[in-house]
């Protein structure tokens, strides 16, 4: 089936080094530690799934109590197995499993998922215990899946390591979501949900603790699966950011989706730090920015990506999404109405010629606008529904239909399945609560490949997820073949100055600014009056005077900076004012002199910050200055590096970006030098990822024809 993703490949196995987690979703040979007669229990639930599944591999059981399991045969231990092991699921105490992982070392074994609890997830004991065995996985080349979780199941190939009742199920076809959790109920309740609503897993993976395979390790073997065409995850946090995005960066150039259930939004707090960028930056912030950077669709619920992956499965494209709404009932058009125009789709209004021919199908009490209300009338007339489809599905100004499954009779379905055939144009019908009559005709409209999804939100916010998704897939196709290769420059003085012990002043984090081609201001320091008025001469008046120390961070608590000085007698005054308030307020203060700086006027304060992320690393910030920053708090966060693309996005994501684009007569600002300093800052930061904590330009003064850094802090 086409994916409908601009450059989707079926697999990345080309020249791809093993991680050994193909031993985990496809292995060869398979033992169960623990094995048991009763098929409810941990060790014997997978043996039975292996045996009624068809698993085409050696399967053995390891359990000292018998001689063979459902036809089975079944040794004391690990030791005594005879044939090559692969695949060991352990069953067993958690006491037990390092000995397991032993013998598996002696034995050969590739890959354990460890179904055992009692490790990290209760005491320090047992994440002492958890990493020794870890350890000594890791030695031998061993991958571990858990330990504390549901296991693994691979539809394709019949490999069942879980202990999970889903296994249980009668799998659904097709089958092309892979789906991975970091807690196994729910991850086993969605599977069921997900089923149930005609969802097809190709693979189920609980990692637990995830002691060594995370869920980004299984993301990555997935991109090589060609049935996984869509992967779905419950996600309460990454392990590793820096492996995450390059998953996702490589998902996005092979039109693989990522759709993940990220919990934890609130509760996070922000940080406390000296920044506003640190101190706006709260996880989630990150997490959803980092997600729409790397082309990661992130999803409230369960039904969202089941309507998605129902979406998808038509291999259409949704890229331009003018949308038309037909239904029988005014009210339920007006409520999608306001659901796709919240999730970023356009409704136009209908016109012309299309306007006609719709009022030559419906009744005298119809609506031909838009969303095209039929009335109950096409109770009394099975054939409106089609008709009025056929119409938008030849509209210009439409791209997607999305219509109420209100079709009672074969005949009617047969007419849409005939109109969607005749189109390359996306025709997605709703249901809710079919009656009786309706049942028969619906099912012919799913088995002959006619999009259908669940009625409610979900159903807007999946088509508006897809279209932005390909839109995604797109433009990162345009970036990576009109990509420029920047040539790398030295910058010594920067280096010099992050390696330096001690903080830097904010004279000190321009120069660092400067060597990275950022504009700063007019500036030289003063140490004392006398120098200080020559220097504002040189300068220009007016000129700004601010103390400089790497302990007074914030001036203008500490009364030391002074605007607007316009004369030799103002210079000297405010010296002396500035030098006496600063030690006032830092008596241990290290200063060294005041900076003397021209004073700008005019032109659209912005901020751009970094922050450091536990998970992700340095993130850049960008908003508008003044209040906006302090008190609404408009800003936009990205993950570095960013690219070109990406700095447009961050400007357009503020709510307050029509400022850019001037506004009561001001002149437009030079985006292009915006998103220049955005790119340099990124380069700056990840240049120096080790010895950058916070960095704030704050503000950056932005012109129609200069940008001008007038503050800045690195700590």
């Amino acid at each position: 089936m086409e994916s409908g993703m601009p450059g989707m490949q079926a697999t990345d196995a080309e020249n791809k080094e093993s991680t050994g987690i193909e031993y985990l979703y496809n292995p060869k040979s398979i033992a169960i530690i623990g094995a048991s007669m009763q098929r409810f229990k941990p060790g014997g639930r997978p043996l039975k799934a292996l045996k009624d599944k068809g698993f085409a591999g050696t399967i053995v059981a390891v359990n000292p109590q018998y001689d063979e399991i459902y036809g089975t045969p079944c040794y004391p231990s690990l030791r005594e197995v005879p044939d090559e092991i692969e695949l060991i699921v352990v069953s067993v105490p958690a006491s037990a499993v390092l000995e397991v992982i032993r013998q598996g070392v002696e034995k050969g074994i590739k890959a354990a998922v460890i179904f055992s609890a009692g490790f990290a997830e209760v005491n320090e004991e047992g994440a002492a215990l958890q990493a020794e065995i870890t350890e000594l996985a890791r030695e031998n080349g061993i991958r571990l899946m858990g330990p504390n979780c549901l296991g693994l199941m691979n539809q394709t190939n019949s490999c069942m390591a879980s202990f999970a009742h889903i296994m249980d199920l009668e799998p659904v076809e097709p089958q092309t979501l892979a789906f991975v959790t970091q807690s196994g109920a729910f991850g086993a309740m969605s599977y069921l949900e997900a089923t149930e609503a005609g969802v097809g897993f190709s693979s189920f993976a609980s990692v637990g603790n995830e002691a060594d395979c995370e869920v980004a390790d299984c993301i990555e073997y997935l991109l090589t699966d060609p049935h996984a065409e869509v992967i779905g995850g419950y996600l309460e946090g990454a392990r590793d950011g820096d492996k995450l995005r390059s998953v996702a960066e490589r998902a996005l150039e092979l039109g693989k989706p990522i759709l993940l259930l990220k919990v934890g939004r609130t509760g996070a707090g922000a940080r406390a730090a000296n920044s506003h960028t640190g101190s706006l930056a709260g996880d989630d912030e990150i997490y959803t920015a980092f997600f729409k950077q790397m082309g990661i669709i992130r999803i409230n619920d369960l039904s969202e990506l089941i309507a998605f992956v129902h979406l998808h499965r038509s291999g259409q494209n949704f890229e331009r999404n003018r949308l038309a709404i037909l239904g029988g009932s005014g009210g339920h058009g007006v409520m999608m109405t306001d659901m796709c125009q919240s999730n970023g789709l356009e409704v136009p209004e209908i016109g012309g010629e299309t306007k006609k021919c719709l009022e030559e199908v419906l009744p005298p009490f119809g609506s031909a606008k838009n969303p095209i209300d039929l009335t109950a009338a096409a109770a009394n007339d099975p054939r409106m529904m089609g008709r009025s489809l056929k119409v938008l599905s030849a509209a210009k100004e439409i791209d997607i239909v999305l219509m109420q499954g209100f079709i009672r009779d074969k005949e009617s379905a047969q007419e849409i399945i005939d109109i969607q055939q005749a189109t390359d144009k996306p025709i997605v019908i709703t249901t809710r609560h079919a009656h009786e009559e309706m049942k028969k005709p619906l099912e012919h409209l799913r088995e002959s490949g006619v999009t259908m999804i669940s009625e409610g939100p979900q159903a807007p916010k999946a088509i508006a997820d897809l279209a932005w998704y390909q839109r995604k897939v797109r433009r990162a196709q345009d970036d990576a073949t009109n990509e420029v290769i920047v040539k790398q420059k030295a910058h010594p003085v920067a280096d010099k100055l992050l390696n330096s012990d001690g903080g830097l002043t904010e004279y000190e984090c321009k120069q660092v600014l400067a060597d990275y081609d950022i504009p700063v201001t007019r500036e030289e320091l003063a140490r004392d009056e006398n120098e200080a008025v020559a220097l504002a001469a040189k300068i220009g008046y007016p000129v700004v005077m601010k103390i400089q120390s790497p302990q007074i961070l914030h001036k203008t608590e500490a009364d030391a900076i002074r605007l607007n000085l316009a004369s030799e007698q103002e210079v000297r005054d405010a010296y002396q004012e500035i030098i006496e308030n600063a030690r006032q307020y830092a008596p241990d203060a290290d200063i060294s002199g005041v900076l003397v700086q021209e004073m700008l006027q005019g032109g659209v304060e912005v901020i751009i910050g970094m922050t450091r992320d536990p998970v992700f690393g340095p993130v850049i910030m960008f908003g508008l200055g003044g209040i906006f920053v302090e008190v609404l708090k408009d800003v936009s966060f990205r993950v570095a590096p960013i690219k070109r693309r990406d700095a447009e996005d961050m400007l357009e994501e503020i709510k307050g970006h029509r400022m850019l684009d001037g506004v009561r007569g001001q002149l437009p600002v030079n985006r292009e030098l915006l998103i220049d300093c955005l790119l340099k800052v990124s380069k700056l930061v990840t240049d120096h990822r080790d010895s950058i904590e916070e960095l704030d330009i704050n503000p950056l003064l932005i012109y129609p024809d200069r940008a001008c850094a007038v503050d800045a802090l690195i700590t």
